[in-house]
C-alpha cells in the first residue's frame, strides 16, 4: 500500500506544479503582450524625439544667425 500513497502524492505534487506552472505562463504573456503594446508607444516616443531634436537644430541656427546679427549691428 505504501507504493501507491507515495505515487498518489507524486501525482498530486505534479497537479499542483502543472496549475503553478500554467499560471506562470499566464502571466509572462500577458506581461509579454504589455511590452509589445508598450513597445509602439516606445516607438511614437523615439520618433517624437527625433522630431524635437531637428527642430532644436534649426531654433539653434536660427539664434546663433539673429546673434551674428546683433553682433554686426553694434559694430
Amino acid at each position: 500500500m505504501d507504493v501507491y500513497a507515495a505515487l498518489e502524492e507524486r501525482v498530486e505534487k505534479l497537479i499542483v506544479a502543472h496549475k503553478e506552472l500554467q499560471a506562470r505562463v499566464a502571466d509572462l504573456e500577458e506581461e509579454n503582450a504589455k511590452l509589445k503594446e508598450g513597445g509602439t508607444e516606445s516607438e511614437e516616443l523615439s520618433g517624437r524625439i527625433q522630431e524635437l531634436e531637428t527642430e532644436r537644430v534649426e531654433v539653434r541656427a536660427r539664434l546663433e544667425k539673429l546673434l551674428k546679427t546683433v553682433t554686426d549691428l553694434e559694430l
